[in-house]
């Protein structure tokens, strides 16, 4: 064993097809062409006895199920253990589909058998083959290319809009590695931002954060990839007063994104030899017990659900399903199992939540948790929806509206407040 840490890097391409589906917000949305590559970024670190390994996919998201799949074959072909493994996506909504939600459209098993997969396998194997002694440096700044996205209309309703006055981070956070030979072998970006300043576009794009990592990767001469943080309810600060737009505008936002990294990676200071070390733990979320049988019956009396996309459609087949538990003879649970796994870099704690969260519950995690610098990555190790605040519930919208209907029994309304003890509690047991 060593107490050096060692650092691998690898990129590879994983851009689809012109005229594939692209994925985030309804079936059935053809690319016409490709404005940017997309990509794969993984950082293999051996650090004593922890062997990890953090993966980036520039896509909206990935199932449970793949994910499962494809960190088990890590683990029996490298070594790494299935909890030391985070693959974490973007969450633009310009790439293919590998997530399969339902009302968005099926997983592209084209795609991700013949383009996917080969790039993903490619990455992880250089990085875990290139390793090298490594220090580390760490840079924080603002940055407000990110904004609150629920904007209450005059009309008392939530919309895609910027709200100024709700809650956000403008936290960016900036990772950087050098090998022995003081040059830069990588580097890492966290903020919490959609990826949607394309909008629905036609364009294969990484959206603002891609131009972003490009600009930092020129500059620094190294592999530069984007892991995103809580964006559930958090949208880019385009110029139409928007949060989904084109890509004239994801030019522009990106530009903008670029010059906050550039400027926060030139503060970087001396780099230095730190430690590295993982945990993993279930966190257990209280539930509702499901709508009644004549209620969920009453939801989809006389209603075509083949003719429904998108939230429509997730509602739908919500009360399908419990319709149907009622059926099977489900019973009513009091709790769900959430794995919560976590990679520790020096000070910073980058936990793997499958959930799009709202902001406030990491800066909540982030107070209580003072000797850390704690970072909850959206739509990484699976991809389980929008997990709200509390407060939020009553003013409805659409992503109220997605994690209500979800499961065939949903969250109890302060199951961020039980979410934020868990992660706490789990984050407390890592060691420092």
């Amino acid at each position: 064993m060593s107490d050096k840490l060692f650092v691998g890097v690898g990129k590879e391409k994983i851009t689809p097809v012109v005229g594939t589906c692209l994925y985030g917000y309804v079936p059935d949305h053809h690319s016409e062409s490709v404005h940017d590559d997309l990509y794969t970024y993984a950082f293999a670190f051996d650090y004593a006895d922890t062997k990890a390994l953090f993966i980036s996919i520039t896509l909206c998201g990935i199932c449970h199920a793949l994910q499962d799949e494809l960190r088990k074959e890590i683990e029996a072909k490298y070594g790494i253990p299935y909890g030391n493994i985070i693959i974490a996506a973007t969450h633009t909504h310009s790439g293919p589909n590998i997530c399969g939600t339902t009302g968005w459209g099926d997983i592209d098993k084209e795609y991700y058998n013949g383009y996917f997969l080969p790039g993903f396998r490619k990455a992880v194997e250089d990085a875990v083959n290139s390793k090298q002694e490594a220090v580390v440096a760490t840079a924080v700044g603002n940055s407000y290319v990110g904004v609150n996205r629920r904007e209450l209309t005059a009309e008392n309703k939530i919309d895609f809009g910027q709200s100024p006055w709700g809650v956000h981070n403008p936290k960016m956070t900036l990772i950087s590695f050098k090998n022995k030979n003081d040059e830069i072998i990588g580097n890492i970006i966290s903020y919490g931002c959609h990826g949607t300043s394309a909008g629905r576009n036609r364009e294969i794009t990484r959206d603002w954060a891609g131009i972003m990592t490009d600009a930092v990767e020129t500059v620094s001469g190294a592999v530069t990839a984007f892991f995103n943080g809580p964006e559930g309810d958090q949208g880019p600060r385009l110029s139409n007063g928007r949060t989904v737009g084109n890509i004239k505008l994801t030019e522009e936002l990106g530009a903008i994104a670029a010059a906050d990294a550039l400027r926060i990676f030139n503060t970087l200071g001396e780099y230095k030899e730190v430690s590295v070390s993982c945990h993993s733990d279930v966190a257990k979320l209280p539930l509702l017990k499901r709508v009644p049988l004549e209620v969920a019956k009453s939801k989809i009396d006389g209603v075509d659900g083949s003719k429904l996309v998108n939230i429509m459609k997730q509602t739908y087949e919500h009360y399908v399903s419990v319709v149907k538990s009622y059926e099977d003879g489900y019973v009513d649970t009091d709790f769900r199992d959430i794995n919560l796994d976590i990679i520790r870099i020096g000070n910073v704690a980058f936990v793997a939540s499958p959930y799009e969260l709202f902001m406030e519950i990491n800066l909540r995690v982030d107070k209580i948790v003072k000797d850390l610098d704690v970072i909850i990555l959206s739509n990484a190790n699976g991809s389980g929806g929008y997990f709200p605040t509390e407060s939020e519930l009553c003013r409805g919208g659409y992503e109220i509206n997605c994690f209500k209907y979800q499961n065939i029994q949903c969250y109890t309304d302060d199951a961020d407040f039980q979410l934020i003890k868990e992660t706490v509690r789990i984050l407390g047991d890592l060691k420092r």
